[in-house]
C-alpha cells in the first residue's frame, strides 16, 4: 500500500521531494533552496553535519566521484546521455530551484532503477505524483523517481532492484503537464535512509554529463 500522509516531504513548488534542514517530514512548507554548489563541480554544502547519522551531509566532488564509479545507467529506457539538459539550477514557480534532472520521453517508457539498491519508499503526493525511492548500495546515496504514470507489478518496500531492472513507466502524474510526460530524477547525499525525504542534493547531470 502507498503511504501519502505518514512521513510525507515537504510539498513545494514543482517535485523538489526532499525537504530542507529543520523542516517536517509533513504539511506545506514551501522548500528553500539548496546550498550546494553544482555550477561546474560539486562545491561544498554550507549545510552543518550533526554528528554520525546527519541526515545532510557535505556534498563533495569525492561523491561524484563514487557515483561515476558506480557506472549509473541512465533512469529512462533508450536516452542517451548527449540529450540531457541540466535543469538542476532552474527556477520552479519562480522561487525554488528545481534540484533535479527532467528526462522528456513518451507516456509509458520505462523508468530504469540508476543503480542496484533497496526501495525505501512508494510515495504518492499532489507534487510528485507517484514517487519511488531507493537508496544505492552504499546506502549513501538516496534516488528519487517521480511523475511516473505507474509502478512496475510487484514493486514493494524494502525490495532489492538491480541495476537496469524497471521501476515503473513515465506518466505525468503528481504536478506535470498532461502534455509533457517526463522521469522527475533525483540524486540526494544522505546519511540516513530511513529519514527517505530528507538529503543534500546533488545534480545527476554531472553524473552522465559533467567534467
Amino acid at each position: 500500500m502507498i503511504d501519502t500522509t505518514k512521513n510525507a516531504p515537504a510539498a513545494g513548488s514543482d517535485t523538489v521531494m526532499f525537504a530542507p534542514p529543520g523542516a517536517a517530514p509533513a504539511g506545506p512548507t514551501p522548500i528553500v533552496p539548496s546550498t550546494v554548489d553544482t555550477a561546474a563541480t560539486i562545491g561544498p554544502s554550507t549545510t552543518p553535519v550533526v554528528g554520525s547519522g546527519a541526515s545532510y551531509p557535505l556534498v563533495t566532488p569525492a561523491d561524484l566521484i563514487d557515483l561515476r564509479a558506480h557506472s549509473l545507467v541512465i533512469p529512462v529506457a533508450g536516452t542517451k546521455a548527449e540529450k540531457l539538459v541540466d535543469s538542476f539550477d532552474d527556477r520552479r514557480g519562480g522561487t525554488h530551484r528545481h534540484e533535479a534532472l527532467d528526462i522528456m520521453a513518451p507516456r509509458g517508457t520505462p523508468v530504469l532503477s540508476a543503480d542496484a539498491g533497496t526501495v525505501l519508499k512508494l510515495h504518492n503526493s499532489a507534487a510528485g505524483g507517484l514517487t519511488i525511492y531507493v537508496a544505492n548500495p552504499t546506502q549513501r546515496f538516496i534516488m528519487l523517481y517521480a511523475h511516473l504514470d505507474r509502478y512496475r507489478t510487484g514493486i514493494a518496500e524494502g525490495m532489492t532492484v538491480k541495476k537496469g531492472e524497471i521501476l515503473g513507466y513515465v506518466g505525468t502524474s503528481g504536478n506535470a503537464s498532461p502534455a509533457a510526460p517526463h522521469l522527475h530524477f533525483a540524486i540526494a547525499r544522505s546519511d540516513n535512509p530511513k529519514e527517505w525525504w530528507k538529503g543534500t542534493p546533488l545534480n545527476p547531470f554531472l553524473v552522465w554529463r559533467g567534467k
